[in-house]
């Protein structure tokens, strides 16, 4: 393949991947990547080689917690002393993505690795070499985001340290896209309750007419459930942050909750099995958290009808054996009751 041809074939990449689509969304997902990067080279001066213009192309896998890594070849065309000088480099890295910080669209990242440079001069070397930067990138939907990356880039053989600015894109294959409204089978748990029968009264037996009846207790209000609906409120990994798209899917619930005043709901938050246990288990909290807020803050659900609680990894629906079933096993319930005397 000429290098000319390598250029075109990543520019394009670019140009392609970021017209798929614009739904907001923050954070990494889970997934094969494909990451073009057009950008600029900036060459140690020691090593007296123009700098210009770079070009690359990154094939990876994000996993589903803040680490992915990814395989890299870049080209860069320079000159040194009026001579033409072609730059292949061959790296792979890893990268942590600090999905904590990403209240917006924005995930900031570090990265390092190692890796190989061909250099076609006179002296037609083969360097070895470490980098280690980080970047931010910006969502444009649960696939696709934009990148800025950032690299120093140390020759362990000859010494030289250059330094490299990119921007483009990652998309990220295999991602379920959820819709910002819901479909009709959800609606259906939402319908409104059939009044139950009435319980017969009870037979209270006549005392006899020379013993005083014994007064009967009150009977202590039973909590009766009355729903269990899943929420389609998904997360970020490792984020409890609510996205504005899926606040119809909440207010559902609260406008379930004004048509029964006497109804209380308790969220529920559960995590898959990857990570540590305490660890799922608070941030499941912090998802019901979240959710509760929404209720409250936005919806103007009484706080007093309204708690949370996370049970992490406990209650699986399934095995946390395959990817999809993990993400069957991340779910928020909304449990609606009400008190009977």
């Amino acid at each position: 393949m000429s290098l000319t041809l390598t250029k075109r074939t990543i520019v394009s990449g670019i140009i392609a991947a970021s017209s798929i689509s614009t739904v907001a969304l923050a954070a990494p997902t889970e997934g094969f990547t494909i990451s073009p990067s057009i950008g600029y080279y900036n060459f140690d001066s020691d090593r007296d080689t123009d700098n210009d213009a770079a070009y690359s192309l990154g094939l990876g896998y994000q996993f589903d917690n803040p680490w992915a890594v990814e395989f890299t070849y870049l080209n860069a065309d320079s000159e040194k002393n009026g001579q033409d000088v072609g730059v292949d480099e061959y790296r792979l890295d890893g990268l942590y993505h600090f999905a904590e910080f990403s209240n917006t669209r924005i995930t900031p990242y570090v990265a390092a690795g190692a890796g190989i440079a061909d250099f076609s001069d006179a002296s037609d070397s083969t360097n070895a070499f470490v980098n280690a930067g980080g970047g931010l990138k910006y969502a444009i939907n649960d696939a696709l985001a934009l990148r800025a990356d950032f690299r120093l880039i140390k020759d362990v053989e000859d010494n030289h340290l250059d330094n490299l600015t990119t921007v483009g894109v990652t998309y990220t294959f295999g991602t379920s896209h959820q819709s910002s409204t819901s479909d009709d089978s959800n609606s259906e748990a939402y319908a409104q309750p059939q009044e139950a029968e009435a319980e017969p009264a009870p037979v209270v037996a006549q005392p006899e007419p020379v013993v005083a009846p014994e007064p009967v207790a009150e009977p202590e209000p039973v909590v009766v459930p009355v729903h269990k609906v899943d929420l389609v409120v998904p997360f970020a990994t490792n984020s409890a942050d609510v996205q504005q798209k899926y606040y119809p899917e909440i207010k559902k619930l609260a406008d379930y909750l004004e048509a029964m005043p006497s109804a209380t709901v308790v969220i529920e938050g559960y995590t898959d099995d990857r990570g540590a246990a305490s660890y799922n288990k608070a941030l499941s909290e912090k998802r019901a958290a979240a959710i509760s807020d929404v209720l409250i803050n936005t919806f103007n659900v009484s706080a007093d009808r309204v708690s949370s609680i996370g049970y992490g990894e406990e209650k699986p629906l399934m095995d946390n054996d395959t990817a999809a079933n993990r993400e069957a096993n991340r779910r928020v319930v909304a449990v609606v009751s009400t008190n009977e005397a």
